[in-house]
């Protein structure tokens, strides 16, 4: 067949499937008929075919980029998935996937906790053991002097209340989101910036507990720090857990090529941290309004406690897997 010939015996075949792509772009397809519906999908096989001929025929470049633009409209017009609306794909998203997600992840965020809590204890020991340790794992904010006049946590509160508390929830909600940020950005160092974020976190709180425990405010301390950091450590440590997921899969690609590896890993990271958002915007709301609040110590630690516990109970519980009915145990008779 001579380019010509083959000009001449399609194009009135491009010419239907472009009034009907056309008329379907317009309209969507619900302002195509059936027999349009049936036409759409009978032609647009033949059209991705003549895309190939054109170029073997060496037919006009124009020619040759209409055909590829209308293969490629048909095309979208049978096969676009359909999108889904915001809210009910964020709700599909924390309802079933993320917590799935966490589950699949688990012994990342088991390596994040360890490393903070073996930093938070060895930094508690070693100021328990010499108070001046806390100098050097806390050089700026400490409260309590060894010397004058003491500064309680019931001061700390009190300067807490004086500030308006939109803005400081606001404030803290992006400090904190910020530190889980940089946990999971690092990770692209193979995971060693986010053992380093890890590590100094957990050692400045361990030395602020030991601190005030030096000087008899064990109680007072933590519940000013349970309400909203038991709920925040562990946002945190979730976002660690992003960023070493992240990082060893670049460091330990295993059986993929480094890049696939690092691809999956960054897809896995980024929905693991985007699922932090909420733990923190609870936990900075907590920390504006209630850890201030004249509320007894035994309350808000109960409080924070239970927030944390509720939050791990749906990562652990909700979405799980449907069991399926009917297949044979190991051992039994099929």
């Amino acid at each position: 067949m001579t380019p010509a010939r083959f000009l001449e015996s399609r194009r009135t075949t491009w010419d239907r499937l472009e009034a009907i792509v056309t008329k379907a772009t317009q309209g969507k397809l619900g302002n195509l008929t059936e027999d349009e519906l049936r036409e759409l999908t009978r032609l647009y096989p033949t059209v991705a075919v003549d895309v190939a001929r054109a170029r073997m025929y060496k037919i006009d470049p124009l020619i040759q980029q209409r055909l590829n633009q209308l293969a490629i409209a048909a095309h979208g017009l049978l096969y676009r998935r359909k999108s889904k609306p915001l809210l009910p794909a964020v709700w599909g998203f924390f309802r079933r996937d993320y917590p799935r997600l966490f589950r699949r992840l688990w012994p990342y965020m088991a390596l994040a906790t360890a490393i903070f809590a073996v930093s938070l204890m060895g930094a508690y020991v070693a100021t328990r053991l010499a108070p001046a340790n806390a100098y050097v794992f806390v050089p700026h904010g400490l409260d309590v002097g060894d010397s004058g006049p003491e500064v309680t946590s019931e001061d700390v509160s009190e300067r807490f209340r004086q500030i308006p508390k939109p803005p400081m929830a606001a404030g803290i909600i992006s400090n904190n989101i910020s530190v889980a940020l940089h946990a999971f950005a690092l990770g692209i160092t193979a995971g060693v910036g986010t053992c380093y974020v890890v590590l100094a976190n957990a050692m400045m709180l361990g030395a602020f507990a030991a601190h005030f425990a030096n000087h008899g405010l064990s109680y007072p301390f933590w519940s000013f720090i349970a309400p909203h950091g038991v709920l925040e450590i562990f946002a945190i440590l979730v976002a660690a857990a992003a960023g070493l997921r992240l990082g060893l899969s670049l460091a330990i690609p295993g059986s993929l090529t480094r890049s696939a590896s690092l691809r999956s890993g960054a897809r896995d990271a980024v929905l693991l941290v985007l699922g932090t958002v909420p733990m923190f915007i609870i936990a900075g709301l907590i920390e504006g309004f209630i850890t201030p609040a004249y509320i007894p110590g035994i309350i808000k630690i109960i409080l924070g406690i239970t927030v944390a516990a509720l939050v791990i109970t749906y990562l652990l519980v909700v979405g799980a897997e449907p069991k399926v009915s009917g297949q044979p145990t190991a051992g039994g008779s099929t």
